[in-house]
This record gives C-alpha cells, structure tokens and sequence, in this order.
C-alpha cells in the first residue's frame, strides 16, 4: 500500500500548465498531449499526459484529465469547471472532478475538488499570466487524502520562444511534503498549436529530473 501510494503521490505532480481560472468558449477547447522522460537513481521512466478541456456554455467547462506512469499507475477524471468570479485581468474559479486512480492495473474511485485563481498582465516583453491553484484529492477509494498547491507564470511572445515556469507542490494528510519545478519554452509552431520544452526537477520520496514534451492544440 505504501508503494501505490508513493506512485499517486508522483502522479499529483503531474498535472497539466493550462486550465485553471480561465474558462473555454462555448464551442471551443484546448487540448494538450505531453510525454515525459525522467531518470532517477539512474533508472529511466516515462510518463505519458493528456488533458482536454470544451467550453459546453458561458458558465461550464466540461473536461478529461488522463495521466500513465510507465506501467505502474495512472489516473482519469472528468471535470467540471465554474467560472466563481471576474474584475479586470483577475478571475476565480471551482473545480469538481470524478474519476478512477490505479496501481499496477487495480482501479479505485477518485475525487478532486480545486479552486483557482488567475490574473493576466502586460510587461515590455509582451503579455503574460499568472496561475495559482488550490486542490484536495481523494485517491484509492477514499483511503488517501492528498493537498496541493501550484502556481504556473508564463509570458506569451507571438513569433519567439516564451518563458514559463511551474511550481507543483503535493502532501498527503498523514506524509511528507513532495515538489515538483518545471521551467520551460514555449513555441508557437501555428496560431493554434505550441510546442513545449521543460527540464523538471521533481522531489517525490526520491529526487528525480525529467524531460517534459508537450503540444498544445486550440480548436
């Protein structure tokens, strides 16, 4: 139990740099495809991601949140997000999700509720964002209880590679506290589609460092 555990524990810390405070169009989505190689102890590992989130109405983002640690564990949920509040470049926002964690192939139910906040701002080197979230998880049927709090701080620079820098932070109720530190460059490869390069350093019962590839897709 304690091993599937730690896996979890692994796998809060990877959740995807999108999302949050902002809310989808209607009839508009973003999707992101990630991959994630990572050596520890001088062992390889890798991990594949796939978050996709549709805007169904002014008020409600509806999406699905996959994530596969080699052939260890995994998760999938479903989400729901509400837009709480908006003033100027500043938003909040909650988060419901529902879903099954596993290890090593047994699949137990998962819940997930999150509040958001998320401000934009303009700097002489183009426009940027500013995420914090808020999350409390249920894992293993209810058994393990696990509090995170991440901040995401990217600048958008059309035609140029784009800074952005991700801080995960994750602790069970009754463990220690577990981080992860991702910076990255951003490239638009269309004026719908980024690809993204990040070095992670991640602290999770040992420390590791991974090689994150991600693509980014607005539709």
């Amino acid at each position: 139990m304690k091993s599937a555990f730690a896996a979890c524990l692994a796998l809060a810390l990877a959740q995807p740099a999108a999302g949050g405070a902002w809310p989808e169009k209607p009839g508009r989505g973003f999707a992101s495809a990630s991959a994630t190689y990572r050596q520890s102890d001088g062992k390889g590992a890798h991990e594949l991601g796939y978050y996709g989130a549709y805007g169904l109405a002014p008020k409600l983002t509806l999406g699905v949140d996959l994530n596969q640690n080699a052939d260890v564990s995994g998760h999938a949920l479903l989400f729901a997000r509400l837009p709480l509040w908006h003033a100027g470049r500043n938003r909040l926002a909650a988060e419901a999700g529902i879903g099954g964690n596993h290890f090593q192939g047994s699949w137990q139910v998962m819940q997930k509720t999150a509040l958001s906040f998320g401000r934009s701002f303009r700097t002489r080197n183009g426009s940027g964002w500013l995420a914090i979230d808020a999350a409390y998880e249920l894992r293993n049927g209810g058994e393990d209880g696990i509090w995170k709090l991440d901040a995401t701080l990217g600048l958008r620079r059309p035609g140029k590679f784009a800074p952005m820098l991700q801080i995960e932070t994750s602790r069970p109720e009754s463990g220690e506290l577990s981080y992860a530190v991702t910076p990255s460059l951003r490239y638009a490869l269309s004026p719908r589609q980024e690809l993204v390069l990040g070095l992670e350093h991640r602290r999770a019962q040992q420390r590791s460092l991974g090689l994150k590839l991600s693509l980014w897709q607005r539709f």
